[in-house]
């Protein structure tokens, strides 16, 4: 089925989309920024119309589905604005900075009889779903743990629009943690437990942020799993891993060599095969597919609700 797709916002991870939306068959035909240029600028030869007002974007392309790909302070307007248009929408995570918000787009959503999901793309990179299905199958026995750092240095980062407040919601929790948040909640479960320390200080690397730019989030699940979360925008070189452990071994995902391994009880170490794919083109094709009526989401507005709670809850404890 022919779906026409938009795209609003047109920085990075509006490029992304494009892409990922281009590679699974899906061109799109329309593309709004308030930026002047942007939009004409990613639509380069593709035949895209390009947009600076949201509104006429809105009224006049005739969209089937737009990626929403702004800072989050704007979602809850955007995805307000789109589903009273009657499009369905892929909104980049957080779905919302506060409960509030994320309630408003869900009835929104509700009221219009349209989808609505939020960008955790990484329950499509195929490792993790291979893991999930190694976790569900009892490969690493009862588990345990959970451990996930998403951390290094992101430099100027004073100089982003993710450091500040008023557009991000937040800093490196609400930017980083919540795609860690959803990976504990999809990996082990919902979090009944939640604690967390953050800071923000001068070093070397640059000043004090608005916002946290370190910061570790521990959760508990109903079943006892304990999780700790670590995020950092100034710890070099980085390292980007999710490992689950269990009482017969553990799986870990690391993201600098996309590559899964296994270790047993004993120490053995063993790479896991896993199939190729892109966890964007994934993403997108799935939600074309959910869309069309051959797919049920598999991730849904109230997945992105419940992580932009436990965030919330987080800073809350984090900064007093």
């Amino acid at each position: 089925m022919a779906l026409r797709i938009g795209i609003i916002g047109c920085g990075g991870i509006g490029r992304t989309h494009f892409n990922a939306w281009s590679q699974a068959g899906y061109v799109p035909v329309a593309l709004a920024d308030t930026v002047p240029g942007a939009a004409v600028a990613l639509a380069g030869t593709s035949g895209a119309q390009a947009y600076t007002d949201i509104a006429t974007f809105l009224a006049e392309a005739t969209l089937d589905i737009v990626s929403i790909c702004t800072p989050p302070s704007t979602h809850r307007e955007l995805v307000v604005a789109a589903m009273a248009a009657g499009v369905h929408v892929l909104c980049e995570k957080p779905l919302a900075p506060t409960v509030a918000d994320c309630e408003a787009m869900i009835a929104a959503a509700s009221s219009a009889n349209k989808l609505l999901s939020v960008g955790f793309c990484h329950r499509f990179q195929p490792h993790i779903e291979t893991m999930k299905s190694l976790i569900d199958g009892g490969a690493i026995g009862d588990v345990i743990m959970f451990r996930n750092r998403f951390a290094g240095h992101m430099p100027n980062v004073e100089s982003k629009w993710f450091s500040d407040p008023a557009l991000a919601g937040g800093g490196v929790m609400m930017d980083t943690s919540v795609h860690s948040v959803d990976l504990f909640r999809h990996l082990i479960g919902d979090a009944v437990s939640i604690q967390a320390s953050a800071v923000t200080r001068t070093t070397e690397l640059g000043p004090a942020l608005r916002v946290e730019d370190t910061a570790v989030i521990l959760l508990t699940s109903a079943n006892g799993v304990i999780g700790t979360i670590e995020a950092s925008w100034r710890t070099p070189p980085g390292e980007w891993v999710v490992t689950v452990y269990g009482t017969r071994g553990a799986l870990t995902m690391d993201y600098d060599s996309m590559q899964l391994w296994q270790t047993d009880a004993t120490g053995q170490r063993q790479q896991v095969t896993v199939a190729d794919g892109d966890r964007f083109v994934n993403e997108v094709a799935h939600f074309a597919k959910c869309v069309t009526g051959q797919a049920q989401l598999r991730v849904t507005a109230a997945d992105g609700l419940a992580a932009t709670h436990i965030l919330v809850t987080a800073a809350t404890r984090a900064h007093g």
